[in-house]
């Protein structure tokens, strides 16, 4: 997918939020690129940095608006670079270019309106007649395959179940036609059966409609079932990218590689599941080096003393570590 032009290009963005505690440098130099009808997940543990990165691509977090915020690098969509455009720019590219669902549906969705209503006001945006757009939501709710659309689209949120809340949010991100939808945790407060269903409907939407997806998750298990690449991230950097395939057939960074040995499998039988020992560091520190070398059973001197660049391993495949070569 090199040779395409990116939906998305993020480079060299780097985050942090000040605290009492010092600067929190949530993003560090992270650089990747979503390629058009591509599926990429943003994969890695709680606190990582998955979601300030999307946060910053979609400008809900910015330096402008709030003095504690340092954002450095940039993010581009067609020629522009999202972290230069004008508040009011940028309200024009949200929805329209590029949507995002948010983890808990029901904190995203007002109480006090129903579904259909709150889909509505989205179409309306691009000035369609009032009976073509609730025609528009009608057709959204059954594209998102929501039982009885006729009666759900007058149901208040709190008259629906997780994952119907899940599918209005869907349908309301793609109520304006976007070439890039983010899902942020789509599945995290959905049990398995539903997660199956959202993430089926998500494929499906990505074939029919073209559009790109970015998911960020920290579950490995809905990697594998609709991702095209992978990009894990490590406390705040990006240490390993690639083909999904390459990702779980040759690992190359330690991380990523307990990361994998950590899940569940059939062949494992009834032998205890590897754990990665320790926590996250500090993100107030000063790192010096790698910044898993507390948790990794291979490291070395080097990886003590210097950081490691994020490099091919082999065309399409990148990783950022000392030892990549060994493992």
């Amino acid at each position: 997918m090199t040779h395409q032009k990116s939906v998305l290009s993020v480079q060299e963005l780097e985050i942090a939020f000040s605290s009492p505690a010092g600067l929190i440098r949530a993003v560090n130099n992270v650089s990747f690129e979503i390629y058009p009808g591509e599926i990429y997940a943003s994969v890695g543990e709680s606190g990582c940095g998955k979601s300030s990165t999307a946060h910053a691509a979609m400008r809900l977090i910015n330096s402008i608006n709030s003095p504690g915020h340092q954002i450095k690098g940039r993010v581009l969509s067609k020629g522009r670079d999202l972290l230069s455009l004008s508040n009011s720019e940028m309200c024009a590219i949200r929805g329209k270019e590029i949507s995002m669902i948010f983890q808990n549906p029901l904190d995203s969705l007002n109480p006090l309106y129903k579904a259909g209503f709150q889909i509505y006001e989205s179409v309306i945006l691009d000035e369609i007649p009032k009976l073509e757009a609730w025609q528009r939501v009608l057709n959204l709710f059954k594209k998102t395959r929501i039982a009885d659309p006729e009666r759900r689209i007058l149901s208040y949120p709190h008259e629906l179940s997780g994952g119907m809340r899940q599918r209005v949010m869907i349908g309301m991100m793609l109520s304006r036609n976007p070439t890039l939808l983010i899902a942020d945790e789509p599945t995290t407060a959905l049990d398995v059966t539903i997660q199956a269903q959202i993430l089926d409907l998500v494929l499906s939407l990505r074939d029919s409609l073209g559009m790109s997806v970015w998911v960020i998750t920290h579950d490995f298990g809905i990697v594998a079932e609709i991702a095209d690449r992978v990009g894990v991230m490590y406390a705040g950097v990006l240490v390993e990218e690639g083909d999904v395939f390459e990702i779980f057939d040759n690992p190359k960074h330690p991380y990523t590689r307990m990361l994998l040995e950590s899940l569940p499998q059939f062949s494992k039988g009834e032998k205890r599941l590897r754990t990665i020992p320790g926590t996250l560091p500090d993100p107030t520190a000063d790192i010096k080096g790698c910044r898993y070398k507390e948790r990794c059973p291979w490291q070395e001197e080097i990886c003590r003393q210097d950081t490691p660049p994020i490099s091919l391993a082999k065309p399409g495949h990148k990783v950022a570590c000392h030892l990549s070569q060994l493992l």
